[in-house]
């Protein structure tokens, strides 16, 4: 009894895994594009982690939209703070010590330019002046 329980479990694992290789594999062969057709939203010249993946998922999960986010910020607005927003998203700014911002976003972020949220997004860098959007 205990050897066909264990051969079930093995059956299940193996089935949920292929299962899941396959939805993967569908997912990447529908999102796999040249590097001029990626196509990620509103596409700027910084790089992209796994662009094939983020791209895809951007094109389908982005939408136009005139309304802009209100933030609700948590902190100083000269030194550490942290903004939220609807739809979820979140802006973590810190002063550094050579008078740079250090800046971490995550979620969906209003392009004012595409007039539109996009997402997924996540960024992590260092800018002149702290996010406000």
């Amino acid at each position: 009894m205990i050897g066909f329980l264990r051969w079930r479990r093995v059956k299940i694992t193996i089935i949920g895994s292929t299962i899941v290789a396959s939805f993967l594999f569908v997912l990447l062969m529908n999102c796999q594009r040249s590097e001029s057709e990626r196509g990620c939203v509103n596409q700027g010249s910084d790089c992209r982690k796994f662009p094939a993946i983020i791209c895809c998922l951007q094109r389908h999960m982005s939408w136009n939209s005139e309304h802009e986010p209100h933030f609700f910020m948590i902190g100083r607005p000269d030194r550490t703070n942290i903004s939220i927003a609807w739809p979820p998203y979140l802006v973590f700014n810190t002063l550094g010590k050579e008078g740079d911002w250090f800046m971490f976003r995550i979620g969906f972020r209003y392009d004012r330019n595409w007039h539109g949220y996009i997402f997924p997004t996540v960024a992590c860098k260092n800018v002149d002046r702290p996010l406000r959007y």
